[in-house]
């Protein structure tokens, strides 16, 4: 629904209080003596079914606050309401290292950064800067569309204070503060993510409250423990784990005690916290499995008598599962996982499973990966699953990476899943719909838009997500000025 566009949005001005006064109230109340085309039951109606309501503040001469207008408030660069951002993640790294590329050896390390932009109550973005993580992006010498090979790389916090960043180069993670206005304010650089096991690679991450997880996917070596020169044909990795980290009140981490699982983790694809934070789900390539690791109340993991730690592994039918979306709903808490399939052509899939007491999982919609699925995607490599709840129906949608395209599914509410479109969105890289090597990669949404990082040539591309859950292509927004080896180098996607 399109309206006038003012300055401030009652969901972000919820995190504060006015006078002493929920934020909401005063701008209801405010609102419904608007001359602006508001009326406090059109607002209340789109507060119910999850739409942004942006209310313009002002002061007057008499020092009263009064309903304004879009100049009164900080705007974008074209003039618009900035009400959220978004943030992308390059995966810079020392040149030398890049297969494709060793005539670089003499190129200096680029550092990685994170590209923020504001966003307006339209969904269009405007870069607003740059920030330096401090640690370098992927140093396995991946020359692949997808450098990390994982979701979630990048996240911003539930209560949209922070945002946190691997430097899979560096054996790191990062942490920034985000501002009024959106920018960002360096609160930890380059924190060891090793532990005592010294793994590497941290690759995805998840957040609950004041606890921060990640996932170290580990390296490749050979049987003497040495790191190889090129990619050994299975790309499979050695020395990975989970460590979980305490955040800060100023965003700052510090290394969370008894965290660290030295079991898990190879070829990890996502990592995800259930809701009440007493669970952690880990994709595991490798094995083919989803990992599921119980919590303690101080969220460290469980442990038996003996000092063992409790995990369970769930087999997937399909091989390598990759990416995960939890969510609760009514008739449960759900888990979506994406499959890449081992690369079979046309047959990465979607499966959905329930979240039972005590962490188990429940098979709900299992794809089997083979040719006549009803949950295939009908592209290669199904790599980021995003699920998003709307006032029409619940959807999800896989990145298809090789193929530079999205598949969409429906959601029912007992968690079963419907494909709804195969090719329900595209890359457009050099104007192919379905071109190979299109390297789509970390998706997020923001209802009703949905943004895709487009690692081929360095874009972010928006889509509106319409009633029926099908998706209109809208901007398409180059990063910029980022000092990039190449375009090809951003893994992650993360905003509000």
């Amino acid at each position: 629904m399109k309206k006038t566009i003012l300055s401030l949005s009652i969901s972000q001005l919820c995190k504060k209080r006015i006078l002493g006064v929920a934020s909401a109230s005063i701008l209801l109340s405010l609102a419904a003596c608007s001359d602006q085309g508001l009326s406090l039951e059109s607002i209340q109606a789109d507060l119910d079914s999850g739409e942004d309501v942006n209310i313009g503040l002002s002061i007057n001469d008499d020092g009263n606050l009064v309903i304004g207008s879009p100049s009164t408030s900080d705007n974008d660069n074209d003039g618009n309401v900035a009400v959220g951002a978004m943030y992308a993640l390059t995966n810079q790294h020392d040149p030398s290292q890049q297969i494709s590329t060793p005539d670089l050896a003499s190129e200096p390390d680029r550092i990685n950064q994170i590209v923020a932009y504001s966003r307006d109550a339209n969904g269009e973005l405007v870069q607003i800067g740059l920030y330096d993580t401090g640690g370098l992006g992927e140093n396995i010498r991946n020359s692949g569309a997808n450098p990390l090979a994982s979701q979630d790389p990048l996240i911003v916090s539930k209560d949209k204070r922070f945002v946190f960043a691997v430097n899979p180069g560096s054996e790191s993670i990062s942490s920034f503060r985000i501002n009024d206005d959106f920018s960002l304010t360096e609160a930890s650089l380059n924190v060891s993510t090793s532990g005592e096991s010294g793994a590497q690679n941290p690759v995805s991450l998840t957040v609950f409250e004041d606890i921060l997880y990640v996932v170290n996917t580990g390296n490749f070596v050979d049987d003497a423990g040495e790191e190889l020169d090129a990619l050994p044909a299975d790309r499979n990795r050695t020395n990975a784990s989970i460590i979980g980290f305490r955040i800060a009140d100023d965003g700052s981490l510090s290394e969370l005690a008894g965290s660290e699982i030295t079991t898990v983790g190879a070829n990890a694809g996502s990592i995800e916290f259930t809701e009440d934070g007493r669970n952690l789900y880990v994709t595991q390539r490798r094995t083919n499995d989803i990992i599921h690791i119980g919590l303690t109340e101080d969220h460290v993991p469980i442990t038996y008598d003996g000092g063992e730690q409790r995990i369970t592994a769930i087999p997937s039918i399909t091989p390598q599962p990759f990416g995960t979306d939890l969510y609760p709903a009514e008739n449960g808490t759900f888990l979506l996982v994406s499959e890449g399939n081992n690369g079979a052509e046309g047959l990465s899939a979607l499966s959905s499973y329930r979240v039972e007491e005590g962490g188990a999982l429940t098979g709900i919609s299992l794809s089997s990966g083979v040719e006549g699925d009803p949950l295939v995607t009908g592209f290669t490599f199904g790599c980021w699953v995003e699920f998003v709840e709307t006032p029409t129906g619940d959807f999800a949608y896989v990145s298809n990476t090789p193929d530079g395209t999205i598949t969409s599914y429906a959601v029912g509410d007992e968690g079963g899943l419907t494909r709804l479109e195969s090719l329900a969105g595209t890359a457009n890289i050099e104007g192919d719909d379905t071109q190979n090597g299109g390297g789509v990669l970390d998706a997020e949404i923001v209802y009703p838009y949905l943004y895709q990082v487009v690692n081929n040539d360095g874009r972010i591309a928006q889509f509106e997500i319409a009633e029926d859950g099908s998706l209109n292509r809208m901007q398409e927004v180059e990063i910029t000025d980022t000092d990039l080896l190449r375009a090809r180098m951003f893994v992650g996607l993360a905003g509000f």
